[in-house]
C-alpha cells in the first residue's frame, strides 16, 4: 500500500514539474491577437494589417527564413507586398473599363479597348515598383528551426493612381477621338471607391 502512496507522490511532483516547465515557453505566433469565432480555429492579425478603404490601395508582404537573411527577407517581403496590391489594382482597373466600355457601347471599339487596358496596366506597375513601406519590416520572434516571419506593409493612393492613368491615357494621340477623359475618371474612381477587400 505505502508503494501505491510513494508512485501517487512521484507522479504528481513529476507533472508538477512538467507543468511549471511549460509554463515559460511561449510560441512565436502568440504575440499577436487572437480573433474569436474564426472556422478555423484560432486566428491571428498578422503585423501591418490594414483593410483597404477608399483612400488606399493596401498589400500585405510575409516573408519566411533564416534570422541570418533577414536583409532578403525584407526584399521578398516587399516585393510580396507589391503583388498583393498590383492585383488588387489590376482587378479593380479591368472593371473600370469594362463599365466604361458599356457606356461607350460600339463607340469605343475592341482596339481602343485593349489599348485603355494595357496603358492602365503599365502605369499601374510603374507605381507598384515605386512604393516603399509605409509600416515595417517586422519580424516575428525566432522559432525552433532559427526562423524568422518578416512583415511589410504598403499602401497606394487611389487618386492619385486614377490621375496618373487617366493622364497618360488622355495624351495618346491615338485614344484622343474616342477617348472621354471625364467620363472614365469618373468611372474609375467609381469602382477604385468600390473595391474594399473583404467587403
Amino acid at each position: 500500500m505505502n508503494k501505491i502512496y510513494l508512485m501517487i507522490a512521484i507522479a504528481a511532483i513529476f507533472s508538477g514539474v512538467i507543468l511549471t516547465g511549460c509554463k515559460g515557453s511561449k510560441s512565436a505566433t502568440t504575440e499577436y491577437k487572437p480573433k474569436a469565432g474564426s472556422p478555423f480555429g484560432e486566428v491571428y492579425d498578422a503585423p501591418c494589417t490594414e483593410p483597404d478603404n477608399d483612400d488606399y490601395f493596401v498589400g500585405l508582404g510575409i516573408a519566411n527564413g533564416s534570422k541570418n537573411r533577414m536583409d532578403v527577407l525584407q526584399t521578398s517581403a516587399l516585393t510580396n507586398a507589391q503583388n498583393v496590391a498590383r492585383q488588387k489594382m489590376q482587378h479593380a482597373y479591368k472593371g473600370a473599363i469594362d463599365d466604361y466600355s458599356n457606356y461607350m457601347g460600339n463607340n469605343m471599339g475592341s482596339d481602343a479597348q485593349a489599348k485603355v487596358e494595357r496603358g492602365g496596366m503599365q502605369i499601374i506597375d510603374q507605381i507598384v515598383n515605386d512604393t516603399k513601406a509605409w509600416c515595417g519590416p517586422k519580424f516575428s520572434a525566432v522559432d525552433d528551426r532559427g526562423d524568422v516571419s518578416c512583415y511589410i506593409g504598403i499602401r497606394i493612393n487611389k487618386q492619385q493612381m486614377a490621375q496618373a492613368i487617366s493622364n497618360h491615357l488622355s495624351n495618346d494621340d491615338e485614344l484622343k477621338i474616342r477617348f472621354n477623359e471625364q467620363e472614365f475618371r469618373k468611372r474609375m474612381d467609381e469602382s477604385f471607391q468600390k473595391y474594399k477587400e473583404g467587403k
